[in-house]
């Protein structure tokens, strides 16, 4: 075996890991950079940050925050005794005979307002505080602004293992499409 045909065997190999690795990187960056438009190239991230964070908030409202949810993880009994506080407070200028007889009364009437058959805070209750919309409304504006620097932050902290994942794994596979090409005939 010649010196150019080991050559070739190492070389191929180890151009096609490099170049691999590389295109990843870039196209990783990509999503981020450059931050202000560079002969018609601008970052993915920067260029459509409004159309994401609406889209964000759209996913974030449909799949994982909305009334249904906040209503399951209200605390039923922190609003239980918020009732009752201030059905004490509202009751404070009736006479002591009558109190105990209009605080029952009235905490029973308030518990059927709030509260559903499973004990849950009433969707259009916890909606007269914040609707669905309203939630969009704030993810939204959270999003936009965000500086791009920061939301790049926030992306890399949150997958960063993964994108290293992707990067090193154009690599691998650069490795092997180089291995493949020391066997194509030239």
């Amino acid at each position: 075996m010649e010196l150019q045909d080991i050559l070739r065997y190492v070389t191929y190999p180890l151009l096609g890991a490099g170049l691999g690795s590389m295109t990843n990187w870039i196209a990783i960056t990509l999503l981020f950079r450059p931050r202000k438009k560079i002969l018609g190239v601008q970052g993915l991230l920067q260029k459509r940050k409004g159309l994401i964070a609406v889209k964000a908030a759209e996913i974030i409202r449909e799949y994982l925050l909305n009334t249904n949810e906040l209503k399951k993880v209200m605390d039923k009994d922190k609003a239980r005794t918020g009732i009752d506080r201030l059905v004490e407070k509202t009751l404070a200028i009736v006479p002591r005979l009558g109190r105990k007889i209009f605080s029952k009364a009235l905490r029973e009437i308030a518990y059927k307002f709030f509260f559903d058959d499973e004990g849950y805070v009433k969707k259009e209750i916890l909606e007269l505080a914040l609707n669905d919309s309203d939630l969009e409304k704030i993810v939204v504006e959270k999003i936009s602004n965000y500086d791009i620097s920061e939301l790049e932050r926030i992306i890399k902290k949150a997958s960063g293992a993964e994108i290293n994942f992707i990067i090193w794994s154009g690599g691998v596979l650069g490795f092997f499409v180089g291995l493949v090409e020391v066997f194509l005939p030239f």
